[in-house]
Formats: C-alpha cells, sequence, structure tokens
C-alpha cells in the first residue's frame, strides 16, 4: 500500500480500492465455512431443545428404524453440499477483477 499512499491516495480510497478488494475473497471463504457449520449445528439441535430436522433425525433415532434415520442424514450432507456450492458461487462472482486463483 506504499505505492497508493505514494500516488497520494488518502487513507479511505486506500482502503476501499485497495485493501478490502484483496481481502473479500478471504472474508467470504470464512461466510461459507460459517454455513456449513451452521447446517451442522442445527442437525445437532434436534436433540436438544433446538429445531433442526426434527422429524427424521429424531424419530429415526428413538423408534430404531435405520432408513428414516439414514434419509436424515443423507438429506443433512445434501443441505450442507449445496450450501457450500452457493458459498462457492457467491465467492466467485463477488471475485474482483483482475484476481486470479490457480
Amino acid at each position: 500500500m506504499e505505492a497508493a499512499r505514494g500516488i497520494g491516495m488518502s487513507p479511505l480510497l486506500m482502503l476501499f480500492r485497495g485493501e478490502l478488494p484483496l481481502a473479500v475473497p478471504l472474508i467470504l471463504a470464512g461466510v461459507r465455512t460459517a454455513l456449513v457449520l451452521n447446517v451442522g449445528t442445527t442437525t445437532a439441535a434436534t436433540f436438544g431443545v433446538g429445531g433442526g430436522l426434527r422429524d427424521l433425525g429424531s424419530s429415526g433415532f428413538t423408534v430404531q428404524r435405520m432408513p428414516v434415520l439414514v434419509l436424515g442424514s443423507v438429506l443433512t450432507v445434501a443441505m450442507a453440499l449445496i450450501t457450500d456450492w452457493l458459498g462457492t458461487l457467491v465467492e466467485l462472482l463477488q471475485r474482483p477483477r483482475g484476481l486470479e486463483v490457480d
């Protein structure tokens, strides 16, 4: 950022034109990770007082019906994968122009 300071950019302009666009991929990667963790947390909240996938997870577990339990697990994994894919899509769309990652 010394080059930006050398050509006379103000600190606010350096933030919005230099530093923040370079940080967008890292910020969105953290958001993507947090979203996938939230899917797992809501599934685990089924057995607590929270909502989550209450019908499929808890009923399959309490009555020991393996197909229902497997269906709830497969739906949870599918939700996590779709959430991760959507996060990746947003990350690709919001990447500043000129930043290429190999």
